[in-house]
């Protein structure tokens, strides 16, 4: 697994090494992991994602995550689970964080290539299919909060050319939601999305310019290229 096989010490975090992410990461693995155990872990996860921004650890511990989240599914899937809401809404904002809008953000102030420069931020989004493989087992949970979290993340994943057949059924999904959810960042997340694949957003409410802000709020997670036929977990 991901976690074992990693060479954590050579890793940067914002905060130095991340050779401690193994002990954050282990409770996550027991079948019996609580909420709050998750939340412990997620928040001491901050290092890999400070100020909205990709470090090297960051795309071995959003494979963790995922490998997770895989296990997880096995047993939980349709049923109400709040750790994998949490860990959904974790993988989301490492989805937006790297996402296309993101780079083209970082592209405008660079007269470089700025993902050449940027090898954490390639390796990321080189795991978008893997890490869509992951969330992809909630988008029907009968838990809303799950099945939202997780359609949060797969939007973004499905930028990858390789998901693009994915796309007609997100935006089905997206369109749902837009119907149902009164909540800013995640009408503007679908709406970006069906804009982006050329769907026609009329009649859909758009939330004010002044209401939407680039990263996700705190309330959405607790405070090689990737194979999705073989995932790494």
């Amino acid at each position: 697994m991901v976690l074992r096989g990693t060479a954590w010490p050579v890793l940067s975090t914002a905060y130095g090494t991340a050779e401690w992410i193994p002990r954050v990461l282990a409770p996550l693995l027991g079948p019996d992991v609580t909420v709050k155990e998750t939340r412990q872990a997620l928040n001491a996860l901050e290092p890999v994602q400070h100020q909205n921004t990709i470090y090297e650890a960051t795309a071995p511990v959003a494979l963790c995550v995922a490998a997770v989240l895989a296990r997880r599914a096995e047993h939980h899937r349709g049923a109400a689970d709040r750790v994998c809401a949490l860990l959904l809404g974790w993988l989301a904002s490492v989805a937006y964080d790297s996402d296309d809008a993101c780079v083209a953000a970082h592209q405008r102030y660079s007269e470089e290539d700025f993902l050449e420069g940027y090898p954490p931020m390639v390796a990321v989004r080189a795991l978008r299919p893997v890490l869509f493989q992951a969330v992809e087992p909630f988008l029907d949970d009968r838990d809303t909060v799950v099945a939202e979290e997780a359609l949060c993340a797969a939007l973004v994943f499905a930028e990858h050319p390789g998901l693009a057949e994915r796309r007609d059924s997100l935006a089905d999904r997206a369109r749902r939601l837009l119907l149902v959810c009164d909540t800013r960042w995640r009408r503007w997340q679908a709406l970006d999305a069906l804009t982006a694949w050329g769907h026609d957003t009329t009649g859909f409410a758009r939330p004010g310019d002044d209401d939407r802000s680039p990263y996700l709020p705190s309330s959405a997670w607790p405070l090689g290229d990737g194979d999705p036929d073989n995932p790494p977990f």
